[in-house]
């Protein structure tokens, strides 16, 4: 389920900053296609989805373009792509290519992460079985529970 809130860029804006509402430290760029630089985040957005983790740099970048609009992602979509980036990094998941394994576990994680900042997880619980071939099960959170 969707909470329907959509992102507002601002007028005269091709990247919104903010910290993350997870880590400390860790720097959140919304960058949409009037930025100068979003031609060449494409090819890492088709490569990695709507953002990736740039862990030398402590930032998570994500595209602006998919939260505006019609896109059809939330606020909510937003919180849990950070959620997910941030438990990589909790989880000393290493860069480039993640393997099942990971991304599993950056979920669970997430999920941790957003439940404790009282930020919905319907979503995320709705694309699991997508994303990993299985239900979701808070057994599963066994996983990465005293890790997050």
């Amino acid at each position: 389920m969707k909470c329907g809130i959509k992102v507002k860029k601002m007028e005269d804006k091709d990247l919104v900053i903010y910290p993350s509402n997870f880590l400390p430290g860790i720097q959140i760029n919304v960058v949409f296609k009037e930025s100068e630089m979003y031609k060449d985040l494409i090819p890492l957005f088709d490569m990695y989805g709507f953002g990736f983790l740039a862990p030398d740099i402590k930032m998570i970048i994500l595209d602006g373009e998919m939260f505006i609009g019609d896109n059809g992602l939330t606020i909510d979509d937003m919180k849990m792509i950070e959620a997910h980036e941030v438990t990589h990094i909790l989880l000393n998941h290493q860069g480039g290519e993640r393997s099942d394994k990971d991304e599993l576990e950056a979920d669970l994680g997430a999920y941790i992460l957003l439940k404790r900042k009282g930020i919905s997880t319907d979503r995320l619980v709705d694309i699991f079985p997508e994303r990993h071939g299985i239900e979701f099960s808070e057994e599963l959170l066994e996983m990465v529970e005293g890790r997050v």
